[in-house]
């Protein structure tokens, strides 16, 4: 008889958990226990079939049930401390994060993730990229070889990254935007979508256009 999958556990319940459930189940690495929403009126309802609770017990009452791992359903917020912070206060509860990749993504066996990071369908991590806790990389989006990608850092459907470019913590980039080889982009930065950034971009700079600035 085949062993269970471990059970993991959500935090956040909007559109991006709905890709995250998703992906668990594409790879069944997984199977998800349940979500948690810090928005009261959420109390009762379900994602995908998957029963959402909310109130500040929680999360810790599924992590006192047996349940191990987590992740967070939070997406690309404006605020990008957001998800940060949703990590962090699930590791101090005592939750492991692993890595999801969706079963159709790429992932070099020569690539380095993360704890929490999240690879979505179809997308591709190349060979010695290395993206950092708790990144996105979302529906299509390319990381090429050599990649750096920081703590945090969100690329939106179909962003793309070029050879040894290096992304700061917490940087956005937009959907369809294209970051090319080797170029540096500051901590906190934003990139819009489809944006071409053909030079490094400073430390909190906001950037759009072809080519971006």
């Amino acid at each position: 008889m085949a062993e269970a999958a471990p059970s993991i556990v959500g935090y956040g319940a909007g559109g991006h958990a709905v890709s995250l459930i998703d992906a668990l189940r594409s790879s069944g690495r997984f199977a998800v226990a349940g979500l948690v929403d810090d928005d009261p009126a959420r109390e009762g309802e379900t994602l995908l079939g998957v029963p959402i609770e909310t109130g500040p017990g929680a999360l810790k009452g599924f992590h006192v049930a047996g349940v191990a791992h987590a992740f967070v359903g939070i997406g690309g917020v404006v605020n990008r401390a957001t998800r940060r912070t949703a990590r962090e206060r699930l590791q101090g509860l005592g939750f492991t994060l692993p890595p999801i990749v969706h079963a159709t993504a790429w992932v070099s066996p020569d690539a380095r993730l993360g704890a929490g990071v999240q690879v979505l369908a179809q997308a591709v991590v190349n060979a010695g990229a290395v993206v950092a806790d708790g990144a996105i990389v979302n529906t299509g989006a390319i990381v090429e070889h050599d990649c750096v990608v920081g703590s945090g850092a969100h690329l939106g459907p179909r962003a793309v990254v070029g050879g040894a470019t290096q992304l700061g913590d917490d940087v956005h980039v937009g959907m369809g935007a294209v970051v090319i080889e080797g170029v540096r982009v500051g901590a906190g930065a934003f990139i819009a979508a489809g944006a071409v950034v053909v030079r490094d971009v400073a430390p909190g700079a906001r950037v759009q256009g072809v080519p971006a600035g």
